[in-house]
C-alpha cells in the first residue's frame, strides 16, 4: 500500500543503473510516464516501429542518434516495459549499450534534452515504494542486497527482499490491534459477562509474546552486523605460543612478524579475508604474560580488549611442552570469561606430535584442543573448518527477520520501551483506556518502520545512502 500522505513525482527520471568502470555492456534506465515518448524522440529502431507502441516486455534493436547532427551515438538494445508491471510502477525503458562512458553521457544528455532528468540518489526505489511495489523495509533491503559483502549476507537480504522482516512487522501490528481491541472493548465484554480475570490475562499474555518477538529481532541486529562487517576472529595466548605464524598460515602470506623472541608482537595486528563466501576479520594480539615492559603491557591490555569484541577466539597454547601454574592461571581466566566463543588450539604439533600432550591439556583446562602447526600448516585446515561450523551455527540461522539498520533499530527500541512501559505501569491497574492510548502510539512506530507513516524529509533521508541508478 503507497503512503497517502506523500505524492509522487510525475516527471520521467534517467540514470545509469550499471556501475561505473570497464565492461561490455551499460544499462542505462528511465522510468516515468513520458518514458516512451521520450526515448521515440532520441532513438531509431531497426523495424521502423516506435517504442510507443510495442507491446509491454519486449526487446527491440535500434539506434540512439544525436538529432542536432542526426548521427548515431551508440547500437542499442531497447526493453520495455509498461506499467504498472515493472519495479518502479510505471512505464520504464532500459537501454544496453555499450560501456564507454562517452557514449553513456551522450545518451543521457540526448534524453535529458527530450525531456527527462537526472534522477536523485535511490529516487528508483522510491518511486516503487510511492507506488505500493514495495515497502519501506524491502526498499530497504534492496540497498542493503546491493552492498552485501558475503555470500550469507546476500542470502539473508535477499529474504528480507522478498518480505521476511514485512511480515513479521505485520505480526507486531495484528497483536498491537488485537491488545488495542481488547482494551477499547473492555465494556462491551463486561455486558457480554466476560470476566475480567480473562480479559486482562489475556492483554498480559498478548505483551508477553510481543516482547519476545521484539526483544528477540533487537538481539538478531547484532549478528546481522556481524555477517555485514565480517566476523571478528581473534588469535589469544601466552608469548611464543606461535600465534603469528598460525595468523599468517590462514592468511596465506605472511602479515605478521615472527621470530623465536617471545614478545615480539606489541600490538594487534588485522588483516581481512574471505573464506567459503564468509567475510573474516583475522587478528592477531600481543602474547600474554606478566610483564614490565610499558609498551608490552599496553599490548596486553589490547589483546584482552580485542578478546571481548571478538565473535570467535582462538586460543593457541604451544604444545610443545608444558605450561606454568602461572601460564595455566592467565589462560584459566580466558576459558572462564570467554569459553562459549573459544577454539581451542594446539599449536607447534611439527615439534611434538603426540596424544600425550592433548591428554595433559584436556586434563588441565577440561576441553578438547585442536591439533594444529602453524609452521607446516597441519590441522590449519580443520581448523578453518571448524571456525566454519561456527560461523554456520551462530550466524546462519536464516529463517529469523533481522533488523538492517539503525533506523529500524531505534524504532524497536521504541516499542520495546512502550510495551515495558504498559507492562510495567498500567497493566497494574487495568486502566483501560490509558492502555489504549499507549497501544495507538505504539502502533505509529510500527506504521513508521514500513513506511505507512513516514513523511518525506524522514523519506529523503533515508534514500541518500542509495546508487543513483538505483
Amino acid at each position: 500500500m503507497s503512503n497517502k500522505f506523500l505524492t509522487l513525482d510525475q516527471e520521467t527520471i534517467i540514470a545509469l543503473s550499471t556501475p561505473k568502470g570497464s565492461g561490455a555492456i551499460a544499462v542505462i534506465r528511465l522510468s516515468g510516464d513520458d518514458s516512451f515518448e521520450i526515448v521515440d524522440k532520441v532513438s531509431r529502431l531497426s523495424a521502423n516501429k516506435k517504442i510507443i507502441n510495442c507491446e509491454t516486455h519486449t526487446i527491440e534493436h535500434g539506434f540512439i542518434v544525436n538529432n542536432k547532427t542526426n548521427s548515431i551515438i551508440d547500437e542499442v538494445l531497447f526493453f520495455i516495459m509498461r506499467a504498472p508491471r515493472t519495479f518502479t510502477g510505471q512505464n520504464t525503458i532500459e537501454i544496453s549499450c555499450h560501456n564507454n562512458s562517452f557514449i553513456i553521457e551522450n545518451i543521457i544528455n540526448e534524453s535529458i534534452l527530450a525531456g527527462a532528468r537526472l534522477a536523485k540518489l535511490g529516487e528508483f526505489t522510491q518511486r516503487a515504494f510511492l507506488n505500493g511495489k514495495i515497502d519501506l523495509v524491502q526498499a530497504e533491503s534492496i540497498n542493503d542486497l546491493i552492498h552485501a559483502q558475503t555470500e550469507l549476507a546476500v542470502k539473508k537480504s535477499m529474504l528480507q527482499v522478498k518480505g521476511s522482516l514485512s511480515n513479521f512487522i505485520l505480526e507486531i501490528e495484528e497483536s498491537l490491534l488485537y491488545i488495542l481491541a481488547l482494551t477499547e472493548g473492555s465494556f462491551e465484554f463486561f455486558e457480554q459477562e466476560v470476566q475480567d480475570l480473562d480479559i486482562n490475562n489475556l492483554i498480559k499474555n498478548n505483551i508477553n509474546n510481543l516482547l519476545e518477538k521484539l526483544n528477540n529481532l533487537k538481539n538478531n541486529f547484532n549478528v546481522q552486523q556481524q555477517i555485514k562487517n565480517g566476523i571478528k576472529i581473534s588469535l589469544i595466548g601466552l608469548v611464543n605460543a606461535g600465534k603469528s605464524t598460525l595468523f599468517n598460515s590462514i592468511l596465506g602470506h605472511d602479515r605478521a612478524i615472527v621470530t623465536q623472541v617471545a614478545g615480539t608482537t606489541r600490538d594487534v595486528i588485522e588483516s581481512s579475508l574471505y573464506k567459503n563466501g564468509n567475510f573474516w576479520q583475522l587478528t592477531d594480539t600481543a602474547g600474554l604474560r606478566e610483564t614490565n615492559d610499558v609498551i608490552e603491557k599496553e599490548g596486553i591490555t589490547r589483546s584482552l580488549e580485542q578478546a571481548e569484541i571478538s565473535d570467535i577466539i582462538l586460543l593457541v597454547v604451544d604444545s610443545s611442552c608444558k605450561l606454568t601454574k602461572e601460564q595455566i592461571k592467565i589462560y584459566k581466566q580466558i576459558i572462564d570469561k570467554y569459553k562459549q566463543k573459544i577454539i581451542f588450539v594446539a599449536n607447534k604439533f611439527d615439534i611434538k606430535d603426540s596424544t600425550e600432550i592433548l591428554n595433559y591439556l584436556k586434563t588441565v583446562f577440561d576441553v578438547n584442543f585442536l591439533p594444529v602447526s602453524g609452521k607446516n600448516k597441519f590441522g590449519v585446515n580443520l581448523l578453518e573448518i571448524e571456525i566454519e561450523n561456527i560461523i554456520q551455527k551462530n550466524f546462519a540461522e536464516l529463517r529469523s527477520p533481522f533488523l538492517l539498520n539503525k533506523r529500524q533499530l531505534n524504532l524497536i527500541i521504541e516499542l520495546i520501551d512502550g510495551i515495558k512501559f504498559i507492562e510495567n505501569n498500567l497493566l497494574k491497574n487495568f486502566e483501560y483506556e490509558i492502555v489504549a492510548h499507549h497501544v495507538k502510539s505504539l502502533l505509529e512506530s510500527v506504521l513508521e518502520l514500513t513506511g505507512k507513516n513516514v513523511n518525506e524529509k524522514m523519506l529523503d533521508k533515508i534514500f541518500k545512502d542509495f546508487c543513483i541508478g538505483k
